[in-house]
């Protein structure tokens, strides 16, 4: 069965193009077809974390509106595929448009939508075209509270399977109780967790070949969650941040 992994959050600016992007490399690496879709709708940023955006021709707004194919759509880069967001609010575009076009990608064996913050259009659109959901969230209790939102939304709307990650977590401070600790975290959101993202300082991209220079902390523990994803029993490890 194809996974489509919608990667959302309430609050902005918690790390999920950087998680989807990081996902998206690690199944590639696992030996799966990884299509990778940037579903916000003009602040899109994968093409720009992963340095493609110079070389984008088509949104995937142009192949659902029938201006191109997904293929001409489609960009190629190391072992995945991207797909960007348009750079402008598309009228004509409906809700389920994005879900049409992902049934029509069954040559992938993973589907990875980076949704934009909050529960707009763009979370919606990603949402319905996926099957399970991860819920990006920072050790604060306003992240908390809106991730739970993003979650109870997504099962509400037929998402089998919501899973929580905890990105930029420094046990350190937790332990000085200058922000919420892991077990707060899942209290608040009421989410089963898939995985802890501890913070660091640097995270870089090859961009000839989709490989991540710094082998560090963030890569690690992205590999940990693909695994898990996979089926795979693997223990939770957090190491200090960076």
């Amino acid at each position: 069965m194809q996974q489509r992994i919608a990667v959302i959050s309430g609050k902005g600016g918690v790390g999920k193009s950087t998680i989807s992007a990081c996902l998206a490399v690690e199944m590639a690496a696992r030996g799966k077809r990884v299509l990778l879709v940037d579903c916000d709708i003009g602040l899109r940023s994968l093409d720009m974390i992963l340095g493609v955006d110079e070389h984008v021709l088509f949104s995937w707004a142009d192949a659902a509106l029938g201006r191109c194919t997904v293929k001409q759509a489609v960009l190629p880069f190391g072992g995945i595929h991207l797909l960007c967001a348009p750079l402008a609010t598309e009228t004509a575009l409906e809700e389920d448009a994005l879900a049409q076009l992902v049934t029509t990608c069954g040559d992938y064996d993973a589907v990875i939508l980076d949704a934009p913050a909050g529960i707009g259009f763009g979370y919606r659109a990603a949402v319905q075209a996926a099957n399970r959901a991860l819920v990006v969230c920072t050790a604060d209790l306003v992240c908390a509270r809106s991730a739970a939102l993003a979650g109870t939304k997504a099962l509400s709307m037929g998402v089998q399977e919501v899973r929580l990650v905890i990105n930029r977590f420094d046990r350190k401070v937790a332990l000085q109780r200058r922000h919420l600790a892991i077990d707060e975290i899942i209290d608040e959101t009421e989410l089963q967790l898939i995985g802890v993202v501890p913070r660091q300082s640097q995270l870089f991209f090859q961009t000839s070949n989709a490989n991540v220079l710094e082998a560090g902390l963030v890569t690690q523990a992205v590999t940990q969650i693909a695994a898990r994803l996979a089926g795979e029993n693997v223990p939770l490890m957090i190491p200090n941040a960076q």
